[in-house]
């Protein structure tokens, strides 16, 4: 600290009221002492770095909390930290009744197991214990918590030591005097440098991430065990400890990927413009030779566009969770301007597999399942909707969301160079070719709006954009809830089951190689599709090399209903764009006030048999079970 005398105590003061009054501490003392106080807590993590250049990777597995201090380890600014915290404990600990200052140090450098070539240190931790007992249920359900960081070897090393005082053995003990207002509990950790070679000091970065990443949720499960148990704070998770602000990094480095992300219209771009023509063409010739798409003049410049993405400055973000979601949001951007720059050559197909994955046995097999199972039909006869009528049935379900909230911006549009429906930035559109059945019609708007548009929506109303233009990997949640919706009032039949199984298979048929044509043929001549459709299925699959997103729909489904059946709830889903790998991050980021709740909920969610529908889901079903009592 380079305050002295009454400037560091009136920054002391300063600081202690600020907190006791339940406002932000976000402060800079000078010499790379910072403290971060978020609101009145009743513990302190704090690190004690050696110099202002000392390593920051281990100032870093401190400040991803709510209530930290990085102080110097200089032994002319000992007795200013004690003072500054012996302030805080005070302050707060007479609030709750303890306060828990729980202290971070790297362990002593040291080589494990023997050999020269022995040169990566095995993860452990050492946890020393000074007024708690090794038995007390916090310190128990900490060596738990750091054993169970996911690093390998799994089942990492966690030794325990009771000391008379817990701190880094080169330091003096943080001088707080007794007081019987309150109760001083300290916790020592000496981590061990795994995240970087022994010898070199090479950083491992990918598993230095994993270890903030679950070194965070140990301290702050660490954190709720204590306040619980030890003082009259009694937080309602174990995440609502965590911080609620995003800093200016997150920000910055959402706004960028969101910019990006809205540059270009990723399905658009690799979706052809003559479909109708190329069928008419394809039908003329008997199907004997494979059609030519044209797409739209690419608007994005890749070159320009990467660079932009990897100005981006995650690593300065303190938020592990946070930084994560960032981070896998930029590769999945950089593969899909990459899959625009291959479209139309074989590049684009390994590409799509990246992005969408493969598919694997159990999906293909469900896939021929449903097709041998469910009869062929062919197309409807009877009343069909145009695209007029569907874009009044489309305006009409907007009109509904706006009624719940007038700033619901999205609009209909009817399109010469789209085919079926679709939904682009929040807006709906509709091919002007479009004719449907009033069944499938009402299906496809509850497919459309009442899952794209109201997650776009409720993504525009959170902190962050990338939950309006999609996380990584949001289109397979995305899809399965848009199908669930049609079940949802009744508008999924065998036809439709099918055509999702068909797609299925055109998917594994392009990734081995096999051409449009004869995708084609086995569609009509096997499995019973008509022509057209055929046609339209092999078109949405083998589009700009080979598009591998439509096995997502079946595959989305099938995980959704596992999803329900293991217990989870709907709303988690809807409050933005986001990938099932995302929920449980969006529960945390929800717990932490990050998030807000679902601004709109889809309006199938008001129909008659709702509660019927949602039981049956929590029941557990499988794709066949959806067919039970609907019309088909």
């Amino acid at each position: 600290m380079t305050e002295n005398g009454g400037a560091l105590d009136q920054a002391i003061d300063e600081i202690v009221e600020r907190v006791a009054g339940g406002q932000r501490v976000h402060r800079s003392l000078g010499a790379g002492v910072r403290i971060h106080i978020e609101r009145p807590l009743p513990f302190l993590m704090l690190y004690r770095a050696q110099a202002e250049t000392d390593d920051a990777d281990m100032r870093r597995l401190v400040t991803s909390g709510a209530s930290w201090l990085i102080a110097s380890a200089a032994a002319e600014a000992h007795d200013e930290t004690s003072r500054l915290i012996s302030a805080l404990a005070c302050a707060v600990g007479e609030r709750f009744g303890a306060y828990l200052l729980l202290e971070l140090w790297p362990a002593p450098p040291g080589r494990r197991g023997s050999g020269p070539t022995r040169t990566v240190r095995r993860p452990s931790f050492t946890v020393t214990t000074e007024t708690l007992p090794p038995d007390d249920p916090t310190v128990e359900h900490l060596i738990r918590a750091l054993g169970d960081i996911p690093l390998r070897p799994k089942g990492l090393e966690v030794g325990v030591e009771s000391q008379t005082s817990a701190h880094p053995p080169e330091l003096p003990p943080i001088d707080v005097p007794l007081r019987e207002e309150f109760q001083l509990h300290r916790l020592g950790i000496a981590i061990q440098p795994m995240y970087r070679q022994g010898g070199t000091a090479i950083a491992f970065p990918v598993v230095y991430r994993r270890l903030r990443r679950g070194l965070t949720q140990a301290l702050r499960q660490t954190a709720f065990h204590f306040s619980v148990t030890h003082t009259t704070h009694t937080p309602p998770h174990f995440h609502a400890l965590g911080p609620r602000r995003t800093s200016r990094a997150v920000k910055e480095a959402d706004r960028t990927l969101s910019e990006i992300a809205s540059a270009f219209d990723f399905l658009l771009q690799v979706t052809p413009v003559n479909l109708d023509a190329a069928w008419a063409a394809f039908s003329r010739g008997g199907g004997d030779s494979e059609p030519v798409f044209d797409y739209r003049p690419l608007v994005v410049d890749a070159p320009l566009l990467k660079r932009k993405l990897y100005s981006i400055a995650t690593e300065e973000i303190d938020d592990p969770t946070l930084a994560h979601l960032l981070d896998d949001a930029r590769d999945e951007l950089d593969r899909k301007v990459t899959m625009l720059t291959d479209r139309g050559t074989p590049r684009f197909l390994f590409g799509s597999q990246q992005v969408y994955g493969v598919i694997k046995p159990a999906l293909l097999e469900q896939a021929m399942t449903l097709l041998g199972a469910l009869p062929a039909q062919q197309n409807s006869s009877g009343e069909r909707l145009s695209a007029q009528d569907v874009r009044r049935l489309g305006e009409e379900e907007l009109e509904w969301y706006r009624s719940h909230d007038p700033t619901l911006a999205s609009t209909v549009e009817i399109r010469g160079d789209v085919s079926g429906l679709m939904v682009s930035q929040g807006n709906l559109l509709i091919g002007s070719s479009v004719s449907l059945t009033p069944n499938r019609a009402h299906a496809l708007v509850q497919h459309e709006v009442g899952t794209h548009v109201v997650t776009y929506h409720n993504g525009c109303t959170q902190p962050l954009r990338l939950l309006a233009t999609g996380l990584a990997g949001y289109e397979e949640l995305q899809e399965g809830l848009a199908v669930l919706a049609e079940w949802m009032i009744g508008g999924l039949n065998v036809k439709r089951l099918r055509l999702l199984a068909g797609r299925v298979l055109a998917v594994h048929r392009v990734i081995e190689g096999v051409p449009f044509i004869e995708s084609w043929r086995e569609l009509t001549d096997i499995q019973g599709f008509s022509p057209a459709t055929a046609f339209t299925l092999c078109a949405r699959v083998y589009r700009s090399g080979g598009f591998t997103k439509d096995a997502i729909y079946l595959r989305g489904l099938v995980r959704l209903l596992r999803y329900f059946a293991d217990g989870g709830a709907l709303e988690p889903l809807l409050v933005g764009k986001i990938a099932f790998a995302h929920v449980s991050m969006m529960e945390e980021l929800r717990w932490r006030g990050v998030l807000n709740p679902p601004r709109l909920m889809p309006r199938y969610l008001t129909g008659p048999s709702v509660e019927a529908k949602l039981a049956r889901l929590r029941d557990g079903l499988t794709v066949p079970d959806l067919l039970e009592g609907e019309d088909q």
